[in-house]
């Protein structure tokens, strides 16, 4: 584990990956540690710390005293804010939440053009009217989802969840039902975001058979 202080590791993230750390009183070393871990996982993927600044611009990352059903989320204007509810204490669900919220963020840079490819490309769609922000429509995730996980609440999670996926899916696949896993993605969702990668990693053939077509 790095012993690099907090300020050196905020100072670091600004100048190689243009991550700005607001509030920064409010994370601990070894939290900041992690999402600095996931910052390179992602931007390793992706091409290296250019392109990932490339692709993102400057993101602002916070977090707020808050307690609310959200462990974080990304908005456009605010970027990545984490709440109490965030896997503090769980180092490797708090880097999956960072490439999560990462994934937002890319695709708030990119005008929402990164969810609405893979709808195309998995023919999800939306149905009738739900309860639910930010797109009051109930999702269906289209072509091959998996078996007994609940589907994304709209395209653009269906988004955030694929490139977490793809960036831990080893962890992805050791998460148990009660930890609302395992988070595997189908072949089509994965492929789409290789072509997004500069690093195209294969995909996992063992999880061809955990999955069907959807409705």
């Amino acid at each position: 584990m790095s012993t690099e202080p907090t300020v050196h590791l905020a100072d670091r993230l600004a100048q190689q990956y243009g991550i700005r750390v607001l509030n920064l009183p409010g994370l601990r070393r070894l939290e900041l540690h992690r999402v600095a871990e996931a910052v390179a996982d992602l931007a390793t993927l992706m091409g290296g710390p250019r392109r990932f600044k490339s692709e993102l611009r400057w993101v602002v990352v916070s977090r707020v005293p808050l307690t609310t059903r959200f462990a974080a989320m990304a908005l456009p204007g605010v970027d990545v804010v984490y709440f109490e509810g965030a896997s503090w204490d769980r180092p490797q669900e708090l880097k999956w939440q960072t490439v999560h919220e990462l994934a937002h963020v890319w695709d708030i840079r990119r005008l929402f053009r990164l969810s609405r490819g893979l709808k195309q490309v998995i023919r999800s769609r939306y149905g009738g009217f739900a309860w639910q922000l930010p797109i009051p429509l109930k999702y269906e995730p289209g072509k091959q989802w998996l078996k007994g996980r609940e589907p994304p609440l709209n395209s653009l999670e269906d988004w955030a969840d694929s490139v977490a996926t793809y960036v831990y899916h080893e962890y992805a696949e050791s998460l148990s039902l009660s930890q609302h896993g395992p988070r595997l993605i189908s072949p089509a969702r994965w492929y789409y975001v290789s072509r997004q990668m500069q690093v195209k990693l294969p995909y996992p053939s063992s999880w061809i058979t955990r999955f069907t077509e959807a409705g």
